[in-house]
C-alpha cells in the first residue's frame, strides 16, 4: 500500500467528500464584546486560509441536497507537534501516541496518509474539534480555481466519514460502570 492508493488528484468545480482544500478562506467573528453590536461596538469578521477536508455525504454534494458544505480543519502533523509541545505535551513524540492514532484511538483525530508529488501532502491528522461551513457556490468556485488538488480514494474517504462520525456520536454516560472491573469476577 502507498500513498497513490489514498489519493487521486481531480481539477474543476465539483466537490466530493474528502476532497482537500489547502489555503481555503473561512470567516469568523472576531471577538464578541457585547452582543448585539451596537454602533460603538461593531462586529467584525476575519478571514483565515485553512486546510480543509469536505465532510459532506458525496451523494448530497452531487444531487444539490445541501446549499452548505461541512469540513473539517486539516493539519499537518509537524503542525500537530508543535501545537502539543506548546501546550507541555510530550507524549505526542513518542510511538506510543502515533501508533494510537494509527490505530484511532484519539476520537476527535483522524490521520491521513503522506502523499509526494504534486500536489503533495505530509502526514496530517483531520481536527474534528475544528468544523466549518461554506456555502456550497463558494466552495465550488474556490476548488475551481485551485487546479489540480487531491481527493481521497475510497474506502479511506469512508474510513474518515466514520471516524467523523464516531466522534460525532460519543455517549458520556451519567455514571460510572468502572466498578464493574472490580466487581465483575464471576466464580464457575
Amino acid at each position: 500500500m502507498n500513498d497513490k492508493d489514498w489519493f487521486e488528484v481531480v481539477d474543476g468545480a465539483a466537490i466530493l467528500q474528502g476532497d482537500v482544500l489547502f489555503r481555503c478562506p473561512v470567516f469568523q467573528p472576531d471577538i464578541i464584546i457585547q452582543w448585539p453590536p451596537t454602533s460603538d461596538n461593531q462586529q467584525g469578521f476575519r478571514v483565515r486560509a485553512l486546510d480543509l477536508v469536505v465532510m459532506t455525504q458525496s451523494c448530497d454534494l452531487e444531487n444539490d441536497k445541501v446549499q452548505e458544505v461541512l469540513l473539517a480543519r486539516l493539519v499537518a502533523w509537524p503542525d500537530v507537534v508543535r501545537n502539543e509541545i506548546a501546550k507541555c505535551n510530550e507524549a505526542i513524540m513518542g510511538s506510543k501516541f502515533r501508533k494510537a492514532l494509527v490505530e484511532g484511538g484519539f476520537p476527535a483525530l483522524s490521520l491521513l496518509h503522506k502523499r509526494e508529488g504534486s500536489p503533495g501532502l505530509p502526514w496530517s491528522v483531520v481536527d474534528f474539534h475544528w468544523l466549518y461551513t461554506l456555502p456550497k457556490t463558494y466552495l465550488s468556485g474556490f476548488a475551481a480555481s485551485c487546479g489540480s488538488r487531491l481527493r481521497l480514494r475510497s474506502p479511506y474517504r469512508e474510513h474518515l466519514a466514520q471516524a467523523f462520525a464516531r466522534y460525532f456520536m460519543r455517549v458520556g454516560l451519567p455514571h460510572d460502570a468502572r466498578v464493574f472491573e472490580k466487581e465483575g469476577d464471576v466464580k464457575p
